[in-house]
């Protein structure tokens, strides 16, 4: 780590994988059935809170058969105390202190090209200006532009089968 005296999500993860906290999937997993219901059942399934983990899904996919090339995280930020615990890198009786220091000593947001970020270093705030310029230039969107919307309604159309209607069955 640089100067920074916290983890940045990768380094989170490294740490959470160390722990035995995250668990890999590396098959197809549908976003719009299978994500969440898999990882809520350790919240429904009686599965105890010191055994919950984390889940990174490496290929993300959805009824359409889309494939999306980004990873999706759930449950590592505080699916369990202990993950919770190493990612305020703390002791779990120490964590009420630290929330207190932290909020009695805030990050001054910097100015970066005119608008506010919380940021360590303006080099940090100047790439992610620059990355949310290129999105919004990608998209063809404009900083708070309102979506055109349709004034017929809305019928919406299953693209497949949800997890709720066949797990009615």
């Amino acid at each position: 780590m640089s100067d920074r005296k916290y983890a940045d999500l990768h380094e989170h993860l490294q740490a959470l994988e160390r722990a035995g906290l995250l668990i890999t999937v590396d098959r197809p997993i549908n976003k719009d059935t299978e994500m969440h219901p898999l990882v809520r059942w350790q919240f429904r399934g009686g599965i105890a809170e010191r055994d919950r983990k984390a889940f990174l899904f490496n290929h993300v996919v959805d009824c359409k058969k889309r494939k999306y090339d980004i990873p999706v995280v759930v449950g590592a930020l505080a699916a369990s105390r202990e993950i919770y615990r190493i990612g305020m890198n703390c002791p779990l009786e120490k964590i009420n202190e630290v929330w207190t220091r932290a909020i009695a000593q805030p990050i001054a947001p910097r100015i970066v090209q005119g608008r506010r970020v919380v940021s360590t270093s303006t080099e940090a705030g100047r790439a992610w200006i620059d990355f949310r310029s290129r999105s919004r230039r990608r998209a063809g969107t404009s900083r708070r532009s309102p979506r055109s919307r349709s004034t017929s309604p809305r019928i919406p159309r299953p693209a497949c089968r949800t997890w709720a209607s066949t797990a009615a069955r």
